[in-house]
């Protein structure tokens, strides 16, 4: 597998899901289908984070995204370019059961090892140890 996986998408998401797509081929088998989940999840929210909240749904928006497999780990980076969020009043609240939105950030505490916002709060980093996978764990 390759150290990195670096794209620009358009604030759409048909870019999401081919992005995705070209996501799940780059991590081929290389790690546990639990890390395999959860770092796409991971991905899939921050970018419908980005796409949806930071930009707008604009297609002329752009959203950056970076992915590296590096010492155990995986780190993915999204930045858009809309405003941001005040992610600091949101850090510990949970969501009512009923909620259809509003699950981002409890998403990263639970699958992200380390989860940091630039001031703004339109740059996320997501760290996730990977665990040592088994020819039996992988998918």
């Amino acid at each position: 597998m390759r150290k990195e996986l670096r794209r620009r998408l358009t604030a759409s998401q048909e870019a999401i899901e081919s992005f995705c797509w070209d996501f799940q081929q780059w991590l081929g088998d290389e790690v546990s289908a639990r890390d395999a989940f959860a770092t796409e999840l991971l991905l899939r929210e921050a970018l419908v984070n980005a796409v949806e909240h930071g930009c707008g749904k604009a297609a002329e928006s752009a959203v950056d995204c970076v992915i590296r497999h590096e010492r155990g780990a995986m780190l993915i980076a999204v930045k858009d370019s809309g405003p941001g969020f005040d992610w600091r009043s949101r850090w510990e609240l949970q969501p009512e059961a009923e909620a259809c939105s509003g699950r981002g950030v409890l998403i990263y505490r639970t699958y992200a090892n380390r989860v940091r916002f630039n001031r703004a709060g339109n740059s996320v980093l997501l760290w996730r140890r990977l665990e040592a996978s088994t020819s039996q764990e992988k998918r």
